[in-house]
């Protein structure tokens, strides 16, 4: 690393003045755990070794909060991502303290309903009914459907799933070990498919019904009363805390205060779901009927409203629905206006988005401090072996400050979409080989699950948790191909390169476009960087206004703006609905579940819901792999080869090396829209045209399988076409200018190759940006 670098960063240290303030130095791990208390409750899980979140994202001058839960004594660094992209011992320290008391943390997942207003626990039922519609995700275990109960108590209600058996639990105060629990036969139960249960009691004989059939009927003339808890939805009561969570779907869950006849009990299975019963008899019923947050209504006049732990999944449709009858390019269905897609939600043993830990310390981030990647250093041990964790966020300008000419945008949503273990076990320091799986979880019952991995019974990933630890957004996580990255690590060289060339830039987040789409006015040029695959509505609309408010872009990005995602009014949930297994989608994901909770509109790949990569930045993706050619010039005489500087290349030259070896077109590619149609034999979208005034300025081409437009997986090339990336200039008609890169790689090939980092310099000079 040159002299001139070290210098650089030197001076942005000295710039801070060392003034960060440390705000509560000491741990505040004995103030009680508030943010825990805000939900009932909760079976914990205690983890070992040291795990940290912080917001992912803070203006300079605000404060950061670091939330950790660690077994072991620490040593916590707040550094600047320093000039050496291999080495973390050059990152510029701004604090560092020692923590000898640590504490761990636990975190609480599984999702459930719970209603604090059970049912009278006064007075024993002289008859009743549990009723519910169930799609379980797995038979194994005991699972609570609907309960009022708990280990600890002598009495207590509930509809459980029991090993794949329906079991009808009733619990008399003689002893605790009287429980009575009848169930079914096994067999009568399959996952992923909806069954309608029942459970009524008449005061002598306890009958449980499957599907509008009586399945299993016990004399019971002993007293039933509900427990001393509050009633749960999807989960039972174990010691006092939520427990035996239910993997699955619930729709219609009602109670009531009489036996159900078997000729009402064929009618409520005929009736699919969509009814919700009327009457005095009716205890609590449950609907489902909201769709989106996290409360749950009772529709009976007896308020035993419900909330949801841990959130479940909405937009799933209820047992009328049949999600695979929906087509995948059918723009005319609205979920809002079917009548028989009714309600339903999804619940989950592991699913969990805020760890809701306490603040452990708080720095405040001087006003001047430069707008870049910073992070949280916990250096320890773990048996004698050296262990190091990062905890990275970004830090924005304050609007107190001028803005430079250059915004750069990380690609924070990519990161969370890979976040497929948020706790893991593996802390060794430097680079940390880590694919779309995940690292190994430090602990079997820690959420395990991202837009990569399912959840642990098999529910599809559509929401992604963004308070909790984010290991993926680390700095030395590297990917399969010797030591590129496509997350943080390989955005890095796109940010030491403006460094070297001195050229200033402010950072932001994914989520901070989302929030504020209004943030690009203002400046320059707008830089796209490195995995930028997942895409909100806001950010993708807001690009486009600037744009066409003559705003200008530079992408340097592959597989760009892919999959759509939307956020929560929280900041807590991003959400996106993958579908087709074959290009990453999740295995259960059916078209009609595609649907997003927040704003009810078509989720999936961007182009197949109204939102094309091409219609805003030229390129669409093509494809992925472990294609690393370089780019191939194809006009040499465009000004960008050649204002201010010469490059002197001459057609079919060759540029963008990362070595000798190993080009930058990789690791996943983006093409024009008339590249993609050449290479797909039957376009599922017909009439389709490319935007006017695209140039290619050159290529990247390989002989291998494509995404083609269907995106149905990789497909046979059609006629030979070997493009799989291009680099574009486009003078947009509604206004605006882009230069496209294609590719994931191109800040590593541009941080190592002089072609083309003097390409891209031409290029922000045309777009009226010069370095200091």
């Amino acid at each position: 690393m040159g002299e001139r670098v070290r210098n650089l960063f030197r001076r942005m240290l000295a710039s801070l003045s060392l003034a960060i303030c440390l705000i509560g130095v000491a741990n505040v791990f004995g103030q009680g755990n508030q943010e825990t208390s805000k939900i009932p409750e909760h079976q914990p899980v205690n983890l070992p070794g040291l795990h940290a979140y912080a917001q992912k994202s803070i203006a300079a001058g605000e404060e950061i909060e670091f939330r950790v839960s660690s077994a072991v004594s620490y040593e916590l660094s707040l550094v600047r991502l320093g000039p050496d992209p291999e080495n973390r011992d050059e990152d510029p320290v701004l604090e560092k303290i020692q923590v000898a008391h640590s504490q761990a943390q636990p975190i609480h997942p599984g999702s459930y309903v719970h209603v604090p207003k059970g049912l009278p626990v006064d007075a024993p039922l002289a008859e009743f009914t549990l009723e519910g519609w169930i799609r379980p995700f797995k038979l194994q275990g005991r699972q609570g459907l609907i309960t009022q109960g708990d280990s600890l108590d002598s009495i207590g209600i509930g509809l459980f799933l029991n090993e794949g058996r329906i079991a009808f639990v009733t619990k008399e105060e003689t002893t605790q070990e009287s429980e009575a629990m009848h169930q079914t036969e096994p067999g009568l139960i399959d996952v992923q498919k909806w069954h309608h249960v029942v459970a009524s009691w008449d005061g002598e004989t306890k009958r449980i019904y499957v599907n509008g059939n009586l399945a299993a009927e016990f004399p019971f003339s002993g007293q039933a009363r509900p427990g001393k808890t509050a009633l749960r939805l999807g989960a039972f009561g174990k010691q006092g805390k939520a427990s035996d969570f239910y993997d699955g779907d619930l729709a219609q869950c009602v109670i009531y205060d009489r036996a159900l006849s078997e000729r009402q009990i064929r009618q409520r299975f005929a009736d699919r779901g969509l009814t919700s019963p009327r009457g005095g008899s009716v205890l609590a019923c449950w609907s489902f009927s909201e769709e989106r947050g996290t409360q749950v209504s009772d529709t009976s006049t007896h308020d035993r409203h419900g909330r949801i732990i841990n959130r479940g999944t909405w937009m799933i449709g209820g047992p009328s629905f049949d999600a695979s009858e929906i087509g995948r390019h059918d723009t005319s269905y609205d979920p809002t206006k079917d009548p028989n897609r009714g309600h339903g939600l999804r619940l989950a043993s592991d699913e969990l988005y805020n760890a809701r830990w306490d603040v452990s310390h708080r720095f405040t981030i001087p006003a001047n401090a430069k707008s870049g990647v910073y992070a949280g250093r916990f250096d320890f041990e773990i048996d004698g072996e050296t262990k190091q964790y990062f905890t990275s966020f970004i830090v924005r300008r304050p609007e107190s400050r001028p803005k430079a000419p250059l915004l750069l945008l990380v690609s924070s949503n990519t990161w969370l979409g890979y976040n497929s273990a948020p706790f893991p076990e593996n802390h060794s320091p430097g680079l940390i080989n880590m694919g779309t799986k995940g690292l190994e979880t430090s602990h079997a019952d820690a959420a395990t699950y991202s837009g990569y991995r399912d959840h642990r019974a098999g529910q599809p990933t559509y929401k992604i948790g963004l308070k909790l630890p984010w290991p993926a957004a680390g700095p030395n996580k590297i990917y399969q191909y010797g030591t590129y990255s496509h997350l943080l690590r390989g955005e890095r060289f796109l940010h030491l390169w403006l460094d070297r060339h001195g050229y200033e830039y402010d950072v932001i987040t994914d989520h901070d476009l989302d929030r504020n789409p209004e943030i690009l006015k203002g400046y320059q040029a707008v830089l796209i960087n490195g995995h930028s695959e997942y895409w909100s509505i806001p950010a993708y609309e807001g690009l486009d206004n600037y744009l066409k408010a003559g705003g200008s872009a530079v992408v340097m990005s592959g597989n760009t703006m892919f999959w759509r995602v939307s956020f929560d009014d929280t900041g807590e949930v991003m959400e996106c609905r993958k579908f087709g297994t074959r290009i990453g989608g999740r295995s259960n994901a059916q078209v009609g579940e595609l649907y997003h909770s927040h704003d009810f509109k078509r989720g999936s790949l961007m182009r197949f819901c109204g939102y094309p990569a091409w219609k805003i930045v030229g390129l669409t993706c093509i494809g992925w792999g472990g294609a690393f050619p370089s780019y191939r010039v194809d006009q040499p005489d465009h000004f960008l080869f050649n204002q201010p500087h010469e490059i002197g290349l001459k057609q079919g030259d060759t540029f963008g090396y990362i070595s000798e070896d190993m080009g930058a077109v990789g690791h996943e590619f983006d093409v024009r829209l008339s590249t993609l149609q050449r290479a797909t034999a039957d376009p599922a979208i017909k009439g389709l045209v490319e935007p006017e005034g695209i140039v290619t300025v050159a290529s990247g081409h390989h002989e291998r399988h494509v995404l083609d437009f269907n995106a149905e997986g990789h497909q046979p090339r059609v006629g030979g076409e070997e493009t799989i990336a291009e680099i574009i200039y486009w003078e947009r008609p509604e206004g605006g200018r882009v230069f496209h890169t294609g590719s994931i790689a191109t800040g590593w090939g541009l941080y190592r190759d002089e072609n083309l980092s003097k390409l891209v310099r031409n290029v922000l000079h045309h777009f009226g940006v010069e370095a200091e």
